[in-house]
C-alpha cells in the first residue's frame, strides 16, 4: 500500500480531467511551464485560467458555479499529478508530494476560512459569501497544484 493519501477532499476525483473542464478552464501545464521557462511567477497561471469565471456577474450563483468547477478541475490536476508521482517517483518522494500538497491545501483554505469569518463578522451570510468564499477556494486549490507542478518538474 502505497504511503502517498490524498486529501479526503479529493478522494473520489477522477484521475484524468474531463474534456470539457479542460476546455473550459485552458491548459495549465502549458501556462506553468511557459511560467517557469519565464521565470515567472506560476500563481499567474491560476488567475490567468480562472479569469473565464470573472465573465459571470459578480457575486453571482453562475460564478460561483463557475468557481466550484475550477475547483473540482484544479483537484483533478492535484489527483492525477499525484498518480503521475507516485507510479514514478520514490515511494519517499511520493509521500513526500502528498504531505506538501495536503498542507498546502490546509493553508490555503485555511486562509479562505478566515476571509469568511472576518467577512460574516459585518454581514448577514448570502449569494457574496458563497461567491467569494468558493472563488477563494478555487484560487486556493490552483495554487497547490501550481506548486505541486512545479515541485514535480524535475521528477522523470
Amino acid at each position: 500500500m502505497p504511503l502517498v493519501m490524498l486529501p479526503l477532499a479529493f478522494a473520489g476525483l477522477h484521475a484524468m480531467q474531463s474534456s470539457a473542464q479542460a476546455a473550459e478552464f485552458g491548459d495549465m501545464t502549458a501556462c506553468l511551464k511557459a511560467q517557469i521557462e519565464a521565470g515567472q511567477p506560476i500563481v499567474q497561471c491560476v488567475t490567468e485560467l480562472q479569469s473565464i469565471c470573472l465573465s459571470y456577474d459578480a457575486p453571482s450563483m453562475a460564478g460561483a458555479d463557475c468557481y466550484r468547477r475550477a475547483k473540482d478541475h484544479w483537484g483533478g490536476l492535484i489527483a492525477a499529478k499525484m498518480d503521475q508521482i507516485t507510479t514514478s517517483a520514490s515511494e519517499e518522494v511520493a509521500a513526500i508530494a502528498g504531505i506538501e500538497v495536503k498542507y498546502d491545501l490546509k493553508g490555503n483554505l485555511m486562509q479562505c476560512d478566515r476571509m469568511e469569518e472576518l467577512a460574516l463578522v459585518q454581514k448577514t451570510p448570502g449569494e457574496e459569501t458563497v461567491y467569494t468564499r468558493l472563488r477563494c477556494e478555487a484560487t486556493a486549490v490552483g495554487m497547490a497544484y501550481a506548486k505541486l507542478f512545479f515541485q514535480s518538474s524535475g521528477l522523470k
